[in-house]
């Protein structure tokens, strides 16, 4: 660089802008070739990251072409050691260099984010909604991560210490990790929920450890918002999902029908074919799950009933679907228990009546 320098401002004042000018003009039409024929290039391969890598830095190398111009003229007119007496030619283009490299790696980013055919594959997904958040996070911290080190690379290079920056940084840091604590668990109970998945936007959640029970609407870095059955809105710190239990009843693979039904100890005799057929029945039902055979069993002798029990699974997970299914499981069963001449039993209560002791 210093060597090229050199040659350049070895003429007179007129001819060396005139040179930096046609060598800037030169270079830029040399840049919008290049770019063209390489986007021919890329347009025929599989990938879009090609094409967003050629349109993020277009911009970049144009600024960077002119501006370097620009600093190279403004040195042969003197006016940029009278602006910045302290730093060379060199130095102010490779702070520029960094600048502008820090810039195409934000648009770089930028563009993937928003590829068309990326947004596409996301609706494509299984779980489109979390892959979609969980890449918006991805995004935003290489972001961060990329702004961090150009702020210190040009920090370093106009004389701040960086050591004493991090250390006065990492005490910053704790005076508000303390101070912000509730903030922070939040933040990183956040970040979990979208790391680990436990539940996403749009499925119904409980917790057995708190009354919570629910439709996620949303899911913020602060915040967790569930609609209730009764329409009410929960607002719950992410933090407080780190610490209880979360039942998320969306994923389920089927619903249980759990029943004990109670019969007279007077039809005691009529149990084993009840159960027989009550087992047929459910055995052939098509909404039951057969993968799971259903149960049922004479169970317990009860104060006042001989009870046997059910318990079967559907096939459907819906909770409309899955209600019917149990209204006919129940009719059906009072059916096969008339057909008996057996009676559902009730609580009841014997009195035996004597006569007096005389």
């Amino acid at each position: 660089m210093n060597e090229l320098l050199a040659l350049v401002f070895k003429t007179d004042l007129y001819t060396q802008i005139i040179s930096i000018s046609l060598i800037a003009i030169s270079l830029l039409f040399i840049k919008n070739k290049l770019i063209l024929l390489f986007t021919g290039i890329s347009k025929k391969t599989a990938t879009d990251f090609d094409d967003i890598i050629l349109k993020s830095i277009q911009k970049p190398l144009t600024y960077l072409i002119i501006l370097v111009s620009l600093i190279l003229i403004s040195e042969a007119l003197n006016i940029l050691f009278q602006i910045f007496e302290s730093f060379d030619t060199s130095k102010v283009i490779y702070l520029l260099i960094v600048v502008l490299i820090s810039w195409t790696l934000l648009r770089i980013l930028n563009g993937y984010y928003c590829n068309k055919s990326f947004l596409r594959n996301l609706k494509e997904s299984d779980d489109p909604v979390v892959v979609e958040q969980t890449y918006e996070i991805t995004i935003r911290i290489f972001k961060i991560i990329v702004i961090i080190i150009t702020a210190l690379t040009l920090m370093q290079e106009f004389g701040l210490s960086i050591s004493g920056l991090l250390a006065f940084g990492g005490v910053g840091g704790l005076v508000i990790g303390l101070a912000a604590k509730d903030l922070l668990s939040n933040f990183f109970g956040g970040l979990m929920i979208f790391l680990d998945r436990p539940f996403k936007v749009g499925e119904f959640i409980k917790s057995p450890d708190r009354d919570i029970e629910g439709i996620v609407e949303s899911i913020g870095w602060r915040l967790t918002v569930v609609r209730t059955f009764s329409k009410n809105v929960l607002y719950i710190p992410n933090s407080a999902f780190s610490n209880i239990v979360v039942e998320n009843a969306t994923r389920m693979t089927n619903r249980r029908i759990n029943q004990i039904i109670g019969l007279r100890y007077d039809d005691l005799d009529k149990m084993p074919k009840i159960v027989d057929d009550v087992r047929i029945y459910l055995e052939n039902h098509n909404d039951l799950d057969q993968s799971i055979k259903p149960f049922v069993y004479f169970q317990s002798f009860s104060a006042s009933s001989c009870d046997f029990f059910i318990r079967a699974f559907t096939n459907t997970k819906d909770w409309r679907e899955f209600l019917k299914i149990k209204e006919q499981v129940l009719y059906k069963v009072s059916e096969i228990i008339n057909n008996h001449d057996a009676i559902i039993a009730f609580p009841t209560m014997t009195i035996e009546m004597g006569s007096p002791k005389e």
